[in-house]
């Protein structure tokens, strides 16, 4: 018996658990391994899909079901299998793509499915974070994308993004989605209800042995997991609606180790 079996940690990757190179401080590594190592379980809370997500199997102790594509799918890292999937309505895809590139011609649209991610708009402007992190990406029109959709990307500026966020606002179909931002240059599309923490929720419903679920984030995508987590951590560079929601609001950035000093306050 470990002193934190039962513990379930959860942490978002970029801007909480990444540093802005996209690293995983020694800090936050050890920190994570001593509590694997004491009974804990940890997995991610991101919107990366599991075709991005390889280093983090390769260099954390990832012992859970983690959240991906911002709650719309729950994975098991060891088997390489979805647990639980929330697609998209895919009559409704189009449509929403339709008004995004009739309000900015040369918005990136990128279609997350359970194995791959398709950009759609031929005219599109390259996201850059998508070029600087040579993302396995495959360009082709929407009507070919046979698999199941989990997850629209809308990449542009800020500014733009606003532009396409109060155009999409006012679909009849709008309802039929959850709708946030992920980053200042990211507006992103899941079905009505699907977040990271109602991933969390199926979490503690699946695995019988939960006991306390802690999780960590810095972003609008992570606001209802920090609000539902038993002890919910934002750190320094979290916006403030996350901050409000959270127990613990750390002084420590992701440039900081925020999780090594979220867990050091959380469990003392």
């Amino acid at each position: 018996m470990g002193a934190f079996d039962g513990y379930y940690l959860y942490c978002d990757l970029d801007g909480t658990l990444f540093d802005d190179e996209k690293r995983v401080s020694a800090k936050n590594r050890a920190a994570i391994e001593s509590f694997v190592s004491q009974g804990g379980r940890f997995g991610v809370a991101t919107g990366r899909a599991p075709s991005i997500i390889g280093t983090i199997e390769r260099d954390l102790p990832v012992n859970a079901p983690c959240i991906l594509l911002n709650g719309a799918g729950l994975y098991d890292l060891a088997e390489k299998r979805f647990l639980a999937m929330h697609p998209l309505d895919q009559s409704l895809i189009g449509q929403v793509a339709s008004c995004v590139t009739a309000a900015k011609h040369n918005a990136c649209v990128q279609v997350f499915t359970v194995n791959s991610i398709y950009e759609t708009n031929p005219a599109q402007r390259d996201d850059p974070q998508t070029v600087r992190e040579r993302l396995p990406v495959t360009s082709a029109p929407l009507e070919q994308i046979g698999e199941t959709t989990l997850k629209l990307l809308i990449a542009h500026t800020s500014e733009n993004l606003d532009a396409i966020h109060v155009a999409v606002q006012q679909e009849p179909y709008i309802d039929m989605f959850s709708v946030f931002r992920t980053a200042d240059w990211y507006l992103e599309f899941v079905a009505a209800g699907v977040n990271k923490g109602a991933a969390l929720e199926d979490v503690r419903a699946r695995c019988g042995n939960v006991k306390k679920i802690l999780a960590i984030g810095d972003y609008n995508n992570d606001l209802e997991m920090v609000a539902f987590a038993d002890i919910g951590g934002a750190p320094a560079n979290a916006i403030d609606e996350v901050k409000a929601a959270a127990d613990i609001v750390l002084t420590a950035s992701n440039n900081e180790s925020c999780v090594a000093r979220f867990l050091e306050s959380a469990l003392g």
